[in-house]
């Protein structure tokens, strides 16, 4: 059987759908590559929220287009966001991707497949953005994976005026919690230890679903059910934060006190003119309400600046409203004008110069704020997942602080006295802090 090739590009939902596409694959007898100059057919699992994410996404797939130039690559798919967004105008400027999936179709890799093998013709599979998940899929998750995402829905009904995601993966859709608590199951036995929560808005899990069902529910179960040692929480809008669900995490020592926090302004206007449906007053109250019930919370976050309209008040105010919440892990992204979205037709759009000047002077406020929030690591003993060694003394891992890839690390050298195991948790003494990350000696592993 032929071997594949998967990319996968943006958010922790492509990462799972890939997963979802490769289980399929493999059952259906096909070789998973890691290689993609190895793999007689490529698919990109592309992303599209932003300008920067398509110019990535193209990026790969016209490197693609130069291995299937050259023989390396039978056939090219592209599936994901761009694909069920731009395949009609991919089709006709990149003629040499053989295939398109869409986010609602990736339970029809295989048919997609098969059918461009058997008719030499561009296919398309795209348009059903609210489809139901496909929970017959069986998912692939490489052997020795310590860490592992779980989506509890699908799609996104909140409207900002800034993004696509509605147009592109559909309404919000929960999945049933016995489902959920399947693929949990599965994650467990398959020696997973950091479970990773995700949806576009977690706190939303439920609301479209009969009977009292709700996320705290859902994460009691996960937290006492399962053997897990970390659960993460991905991506939590402010206004969906209940006191019942911070005392369920407050109750359970398995879930990370770590908030992330999409509020992408602090400023009533400009929020109005987001769709977002909070006021600065009721934001600062969530984000008091979590500090007091969790004092050792650390809370991420990204800001959008540069909205269409926003004055030079407007950013006063925002950097004025991030010193005061003290955000410990923060992204600053100027404004993307993506079409098809209210807020790409409305006036006062904002220079590129000022945008990029603004996000300049956001970053520059954080600074004190990440250096003050790191330094009260310092001196305590943490738990840290060893997730990388370098050499025999040298190892990198995470504490429950920073989720994987986009925060900070913990470097650890165990001065050549004791190997330390990848997929491990042992107890770390921060001894000092290095620009965003740590370094830390080993104390001793965890009972």
């Amino acid at each position: 059987m032929k071997k594949i090739h998967i990319t996968t590009l943006g958010c922790d939902k492509n990462t799972v759908d890939a997963q979802l596409m490769l289980g399929t694959l493999r059952e259906q007898g096909y070789e998973i590559e890691a290689d993609p100059r190895e793999a007689q057919i490529i698919v990109v699992n592309t992303c599209c929220f932003i300008q920067s994410a398509k110019e990535e996404s193209i990026d790969y797939i016209l490197e693609y287009v130069s291995y299937k130039n050259q023989g390396l690559c039978e056939t090219l798919v592209v599936a994901g966001c761009m694909a069920e967004r731009y395949h009609e105008s991919l089709a006709q400027e990149i003629p040499e991707i053989d295939g398109f999936l869409g986010v609602g179709n990736i339970d029809n890799i295989v048919d997609l497949i098969q059918k461009i093998e058997g008719e030499r013709q561009v296919t398309t599979f795209a348009g059903n953005i609210d489809a139901p998940y496909d929970e017959a899929a069986p998912r692939y998750i490489a052997e020795g994976s310590v860490t592992a995402y779980l989506k509890i829905s699908e799609g996104c009904s909140h409207h900002c005026t800034y993004c696509v995601i509605p147009k592109i993966r559909g309404r919000h859709r929960s999945r049933l919690p016995e489902n959920i608590y399947k693929e949990a199951a599965m994650l467990a036995n398959k020696g997973v230890k950091e479970l990773i929560v995700i949806a576009q808005d977690i706190t939303q899990y439920g609301s479209d679903l009969p009977g009292d069902i709700n996320l705290a529910r859902l994460l009691t179960h996960l937290a006492e059910d399962f053997n897990f040692h970390w659960i993460r929480l991905l991506y939590m809008y402010p206004e969906g934060i209940t006191e019942e669900l911070l005392d369920v995490i407050k109750s359970h020592e398995n879930i990370c006190h770590y908030f992330d926090l999409p509020i992408q302004h602090t400023e009533d206007r400009i929020l109005k003119r987001m769709g977002r449906q909070i006021t600065q007053a009721q934001l600062f109250e969530k984000i008091d309400l979590i500090r007091e019930k969790l004092p050792d919370a650390i809370l991420r976050t990204a800001i959008i600046t540069g909205f269409p309209g926003e004055t030079e008040e407007d950013h006063q105010g925002l950097l004025k409203s991030l010193k005061r919440i003290k955000i410990d892990r923060l992204g600053a992204f100027t404004y993307s004008q993506e079409e098809g979205t209210p807020a790409a037709v409305m006036p006062d759009q904002i220079p590129e110069d000022v945008k990029e000047r603004r996000a300049q002077e956001i970053y520059a406020g954080q600074e004190a704020i990440l250096e003050a929030s790191n330094a009260g690591f310092v001196g305590g003993v943490y738990e840290v997942l060893i997730e990388d060694q370098e050499d025999a003394e040298n190892y990198s891992g995470r504490m429950y602080s920073d989720a994987p890839e986009v925060d900070c690390m913990v470097f650890v050298n165990n001065g050549g006295e004791r190997e330390l195991r990848v997929g491990n948790f042992y107890k770390i003494r921060i001894v000092q802090t290095l620009d965003y990350d740590f370094i830390g000696d080993v104390e001793n592993e965890p009972t």
